[in-house]
């Protein structure tokens, strides 16, 4: 085997420094990858579980948004709040 002459061995400790540092940098960008990963995530599972938050309350609204429409709850509203009645009742009022 032959010796390796000075610029030789320039050029492969260059190529050898250039290799690990190309490693380590490349090791970082997947690490910091894989934090982010992590944290993204995290964040899904949050917005996914406020999003079923928001869809229960949603559908909470339309059903008594479809009740107020009903007329049992207009009669209801009427009598209590516009104190309303029919024409053969008649309303106490408790002083």
């Amino acid at each position: 085997m032959e010796k390796m002459t000075a610029k030789q061995r320039k050029i492969a400790v260059i190529c050898t420094v250039t290799g690990v540092v190309v490693l380590l940098v490349a090791l970082i960008a997947l690490i910091y990858n894989l934090v982010s990963i992590g944290t993204l995530s995290s964040r899904r599972s949050e917005l996914e579980a406020q999003s079923e938050q928001l869809a229960a309350a949603i559908e909470a609204n339309e059903n008594e948004f479809e009740y107020m429409q009903s007329s049992e709850y207009i009669e209801k509203y009427a009598r209590e709040h516009l104190n309303m009645k029919y024409e053969d009742e008649e309303v106490y009022v408790p002083d």
